[in-house]
């Protein structure tokens, strides 16, 4: 039987199995913790795996032999979760991983900069604290304008708090520490940094043996609404090959080599500024939500399918990296925004996306019953569309027809 192993398969991870399968692979599921963090729940399929496994920090010889017996090939992490499980049994398996000696680095954003400043890299200015009165000091030599206050090590968004005042750096510490993470993690810390003001990009990449290839990259456009908030309105699909992101995909590479990421999936977000290129954090591994999925739809080579010839046919990855992958369409997401305040009765904008000529998919962070607020930062969107055409002009009319529904109130309807 092959198989492969998979630890933690929630968000874009969910994908893997059914990759895998594809190629002849079954999987099995190992979780990291006992429970799935409810973040992750509703991307979780059980009937996609063999065997389901949990991981109790007791039974970790355990792990190690029931992987042996169903002599997988690779244990790869399906969400940012299992980044440090799912490399640590595959170093004691013997199998591809990313070094074991920076491994925490991948996890902990504290030690992620720390890492890269030690490479030589430009860094972030940041202090790790347990409260308030610990980071005056720092405070005083390294305020700016605007300071990021988040967790050490949980994903995505959660807890980020962007402030500008000594009370509201107060609060957002306050809420952090001593709390737990999306993930489970009890905060202890908190992560103090520096504010940087500038283009943000992605870049997705898959490495083997230290080879590492970029999949894509992408652009965040913002826009202010009429309330003054900041939020995101775009995110354009960049071939790797242009001159707007090389000076990013150096700096990635970098990182990764500084990082120890010798082997998977791997998401970077960088900031550019008037100085060049700096890490805002990387996961060790695929891009979130439906994005990887939506690059299928516009390229030959994904993160998806690249880290399955990673983890199972490093002859078809070498293959495959000799050459810079061939984007058959122009592809963006449109992050949806909402201007109201109600409670949501229907999401018929649902079923309407998919009626668009360039729709490929999308993500809903809404549900009937819930009340929702006018978006007012960077991260609490409704949700968004993914869309992919061979003609710009195309994305741009179903871009134009996507705001006008919105702003008419029929994407998802209040009361």
């Amino acid at each position: 039987m092959k198989t492969v192993a998979i630890v933690d398969p929630y968000s874009s991870g969910k994908y893997l199995a059914g990759e895998f399968y594809s190629r002849g692979f079954s999987t099995i599921c190992i979780k990291s913790g006992v429970n799935i963090p409810a973040v992750y729940a509703a991307s979780y399929n059980k009937d996609n795996f063999i065997k389901e496994l949990s991981y109790t920090i007791s039974n970790f010889d355990m792990l190690v032999n029931k992987i042996n017996e169903y002599g997988c090939q690779a244990v790869v992490p399906g969400a940012e979760s299992g980044v440090l499980l799912a490399n640590t049994l595959a170093h004691h398996l013997g199998l591809p991983c990313c070094d074991p000696d920076t491994l925490l680095c991948l996890r902990d954003k504290y030690l992620m900069q720390e890492g890269i400043a030690k490479a030589g890299l430009r860094s972030i200015s940041q202090i790790k604290v347990s409260s308030f009165e610990e980071l005056k000091p720092w405070l005083e030599h390294n305020l700016s304008s605007t300071m990021v206050i988040k967790p050490l090590s949980s994903a995505g968004t959660d807890s980020v708090k962007f402030c500008q005042t000594y009370a509201e750096i107060e609060q957002a510490i306050s809420d952090i520490v001593g709390k737990c993470d999306a993930l489970g993690n009890c905060n202890e810390y908190v992560l103090v940094q520096q504010f940087i003001k500038g283009k943000e990009y992605v870049v997705d990449s898959v490495s083997l043996n230290k080879t590492h290839y970029i999949t894509n990259t992408s652009l965040y456009k913002k826009q202010i609404l009429p309330s003054g908030a900041i939020v995101y309105s775009e995110e354009l699909f960049i071939h790797p090959s242009e001159k707007e992101v090389k000076d990013v995909i150096e700096y990635a590479v970098n990182v990764m080599n500084a990082l120890g990421i010798h082997f998977g999936a791997a998401h970077f977000e960088i900031m550019v500024d008037e100085h060049g290129p700096v890490l805002i954090e990387v996961g060790a591994r695929l891009h979130g939500a439906k994005a990887p999925r939506n690059v299928q739809f516009f390229s030959n080579v994904s993160q998806l399918d690249l880290l399955v010839d990673a983890a199972i046919d490093p002859k078809r990855f070498h293959q495959r990296t000799q050459s810079p992958p061939v984007y058959y369409k122009h592809s963006k997401a449109v992050s949806l925004i909402n201007y109201d305040k109600g409670i949501i009765v229907d999401i018929p904008g649902m079923k309407w996306a998919e009626t668009l000529s360039s729709y490929t998919t999308a993500f809903w962070n809404i549900n009937i019953g819930q009340q929702l607020l006018p978006t007012s930062n960077l991260f609490d969107s409704p949700g968004g569309i993914f869309l992919a055409n061979q003609d710009p002009r195309a994305l741009e009319y179903d871009t134009q027809r996507i705001r006008e529904m919105e702003k008419s109130g029929k994407l998802w309807v209040l009361k």
